[in-house]
């Protein structure tokens, strides 16, 4: 029994998700999942980490990693869980991590489901990523771009795109169209923040954005090719 099944064996609803979570990933090449019995500093009670690795049908690689704990009635999050993708690997090794962090979460009212449950949802959807990013432009704008766009970007959030620029050195390195679409996006949130919109509506200009560039990259791509 792992870390994450015998954890989870303290609550009944707990238990049978993590058994539908083992009976997705068993005996698939594209998916794996593994559990350790937490270290982390400052916790003084009992918490696992997990770590779940797989390949989408894009060929992209998704990594899901989180920490739990035992509540009172069923397992709690001791942070969000987080989510990083990457492009498919190349021969030559990575000079720098290759996943950035992608900001997707469990739905809305999914927080009440046994983890199992969330995660299992969660492996099954970025395994058909392409048809997932249809309703999370973030994750649309992720796949259009290609490993020389990618090692570059930090992270892909709702208000756009993180870049790795800690170090002015390294800034300048990175190509000037993911420095023009950073400061892009950023533009556009200063402009929004002052407006009279809703935050839904907000968003809804944020997403309309990310689609349109996201389109433009990928025929700008088949231009090249």
């Amino acid at each position: 029994m792992t870390p994450l099944e015998k954890i989870s064996s303290n609550y009944p609803h707990e238990r049978r998700a993590m058994q539908w979570l083992d009976q997705i990933c068993s005996d698939l090449d594209w998916v794996a999942v593994e559990s350790t019995y937490g270290e982390h500093k400052g916790y003084d009670f009992e918490h696992v980490t997990f770590e779940i690795t797989l390949k989408a049908e894009s060929k992209r690689m998704y990594h899901i990693c989180g920490m739990v704990a035992l509540g009172k009635n069923e397992l709690v999050s001791l942070h969000q869980i987080e989510v990083k993708g990457t492009v498919p690997q190349l021969n030559e090794p990575a000079v720098q991590d290759p996943w950035c962090s992608l900001c997707i979460s469990t739905q809305r009212g999914e927080g009440d489901l046994p983890l199992g449950d969330r995660l299992g949802s969660m492996i099954l959807a970025l395994r058909n990523d392409k048809a997932l990013a249809k309703s999370i432009p973030l994750l649309e704008l992720f796949l259009a771009h290609g490993s020389e766009e990618h090692q570059w970007i930090l992270g892909y959030y709702s208000t756009g795109i993180s870049l790795d620029d800690d170090e002015h050195e390294v800034y300048g390195q990175i190509p000037i169209e993911l420095r023009n679409l950073s400061h892009h996006f950023a533009c556009i949130e200063d402009e929004l923040q002052g407006s009279v919109y809703s935050s839904e509506k907000r968003q809804s200009i944020l997403d309309n954005e990310m689609r349109a560039i996201s389109q433009g990259i990928r025929e700008r791509k088949q231009v090249e090719e």
